[in-house]
């Protein structure tokens, strides 16, 4: 039997594209946990204390550049800083300084059952004195999520932020 170049590259190929499927997860993971993110996302911007805890674990922690929080209301704590801001600037007559997050090149990856890896870069940007809209800091995160009774959670969050 003679096998045609494209058929035996595909072949020599197949079983390294095997082994990296392992660690994807299924489909249904997957879109939980992207679903986790988002919601993270869209709770911090909005200033949504209850929606931002709820996709922690109880014992969650978040590392931002080594400043630790522990728990669920240490969590929520990032959430009322965020308003306590918001709210001295306006009361000064200056923007919000409200945040909205950009997220790129995200990559899921399932270490072992029950386990998720989310890595991405992420920037911020907010209104000026003039109105325009600037990017407020850039980075990149690391988010160790797990299933508890059926429901992917953020256990771990680290924010690198980069100051170079």
């Amino acid at each position: 039997m003679r096998l045609h170049h494209a058929t035996l590259i595909v072949f020599l190929i197949a079983p390294a594209l095997v082994t990296a499927q392992e660690n994807l997860g299924t489909y249904e993971d997957r879109i939980a946990v992207e679903d986790v993110m988002a919601r993270y996302v869209w709770a911090v911007d909005s200033l949504d204390a209850d929606g931002y805890v709820a996709v922690f674990t109880d014992d969650a922690v978040i590392d931002s550049n080594g400043n630790i929080s522990k728990g669920h209301g240490e969590i929520r704590g990032i959430v009322a800083s965020l308003i306590k801001r918001r709210d001295d600037n306006k009361a000064k007559g200056l923007p919000a300084s409200n945040l909205y997050h950009v997220i790129s090149s995200v990559r899921i990856t399932f270490p072992k059952p029950g386990e998720a890896l989310h890595q991405s870069y992420w920037q911020t940007v907010r209104r000026d004195k003039d109105g325009r809209m600037i990017a407020a800091a850039m980075g990149r995160s690391e988010d160790r999520l797990v299933k508890r009774n059926g429901t992917w959670l953020i256990q771990f969050r680290k924010l690198t932020v980069f100051t170079d």
